[in-house]
């Protein structure tokens, strides 16, 4: 965008929350872009935003501070880079987002009833209870055979699916309700992390509360996940005991549970991806943006980076680089571990399992049962796959699209 000293820009609506005394957190909440300026950059943003050309908000920082601003590369950025520009010279420039947060109807005082000291009290009580007698009874303790709650794979397979699908969502409200608690709306929807297909809550705009309270939002699905599966082996322990009676296949449904939320406790552990205990690591250590300045740091040991890459780097404040100088390692490692547990199981396992399914599916007749018995199997084995692909896709996709739009600003 050819933008001159005489030019007039409007701003988007933009929040704010200081930093510390010298910083101060800005951006768009509809696109949840947001950077930290120093106190003086706000003000010259505000100063655009009053109606004041460039020149005029150049004249008066150089008067303030006796040395020349370049207030207009400045503009530059807010408008190509940041996208903090509505209009320029009442042109539209970037174009406002509208966004629906997902069950609005949820208010902050039913969040609050939900995750708070106490109730977090209450889960981890759950939790370890169940901890205990797992480890004081060395019984329940998940494992992977429990996945099977009958005889018949069908009924197995489609009964761990929609359990699994059922929880996720669960750990995703709770996500989405901690958020609300602290007065951030959000949305869920489906992702990927690296190359495994995930649900994902996105509640970009907690950069907006003080890190202290961030915790709840971040916790708040491994809490209903850990509370969920110390019901359940509280549950097996009473039937054993004679307190309650539950039919064999509740019990054995329970059992699977315990497995499926086993693993998506463990799965949060995995910080080397933007899992739920990333963000607490992030935060905890005050990194604005860990993982994409560790990429960047990463790229500088395999190639040279480029100008713009270089001046990102130089922003990264130091204590983040003495993070990533350790964290980058947990990065590195934990990805190509990642990725060769997808390519030996994940992935191999769904070949065999679907190469099994087609081999008993070859002599049956297109009208019989086990024909469509064995489509559907394989429909439900091929889900996350296909998730994952979708996530690939429209990742890239925007990045096109965000590589489009930067060619354009910059070709006007």
């Amino acid at each position: 965008m050819n933008i001159s000293g005489d030019s007039i820009l409007k701003m988007h609506p933009l929040a704010r929350r200081a930093e510390n005394e010298e910083e101060i957190l800005i951006g768009r909440t509809d696109i949840s872009n947001f950077i930290v300026l120093p106190a003086i950059g706000v003000e010259i943003i505000d100063m655009l935003d009053e109606g004041k050309s460039i020149n005029e908000v150049a004249t008066i920082m150089e008067e303030r501070l006796g040395e020349p601003v370049d207030v207009l590369d400045f503009a530059q950025d807010l408008i190509g880079s940041y996208q903090f520009v509505y209009m320029v010279d009442g042109e539209v420039v970037n174009e406002p987002v509208p966004v629906v947060d997902h069950f609005s109807w949820i208010k902050q005082g039913t969040g609050q009833f939900f995750f708070n000291s106490v109730a977090f009290g209450l889960y981890g009580s759950l939790f370890f209870t169940g901890l205990f007698i797992c480890l004081f009874t060395g019984k329940y303790i998940p494992v992977y055979s429990d996945i099977f709650v009958s005889s018949s794979v069908t009924v197995s397979v489609v009964v761990s699916f929609v359990a699994t699908w059922v929880f996720l969502f669960f750990h995703e409200m709770a996500h989405l309700m901690a958020a609300r608690s602290v007065g951030i709306g959000s949305r869920i929807g489906l992702g990927h992390r690296l190359v495994f297909a995930v649900a994902e809550t996105n509640m970009s705009n907690i950069v907006l509360v003080e890190p202290q309270r961030r915790y709840r939002a971040f916790l708040a699905g491994m809490a209903w996940d850990a509370m969920f599966m110390g019901i359940g082996v509280i549950l097996l322990f009473a039937n054993d005991q004679g307190w309650l009676t539950l039919v064999p296949f509740m019990e054995a449904f329970i059992r699977m549970l315990n497995v499926i939320l086993l693993m998506a406790l463990a799965f949060q552990f995995m910080v080397f991806m933007q899992t739920d205990l990333y963000y607490v690591l992030a935060t905890k250590f005050h990194c604005s943006n860990l993982m994409v300045n560790t990429r960047l740091f990463l790229k500088g040991k395999f190639r040279s980076l480029t100008q713009d890459e270089q001046e990102e780097w130089e922003y990264v404040a130091d204590h983040e680089k003495r993070v990533i100088r350790w964290y980058s390692w947990v990065y590195l490692i934990g990805s190509v571990w990642g990725v060769w547990f997808f390519v030996q199981y994940q992935l191999r396992m769904a070949v065999d399992f679907i190469w099994i399914i087609a081999d008993d599916m070859k002599n049956a007749s297109l009208h019989s049962w086990e024909f469509w018995d064995g489509i559907l199997l394989i429909l439900l084995v091929l889900v996350p796959f296909l998730i994952l692909g979708w996530s690939w896709m429209r990742a890239y996709r925007q990045q096109r699209s965000e590589r489009e739009r930067t060619k354009s600003l910059q070709g006007t």
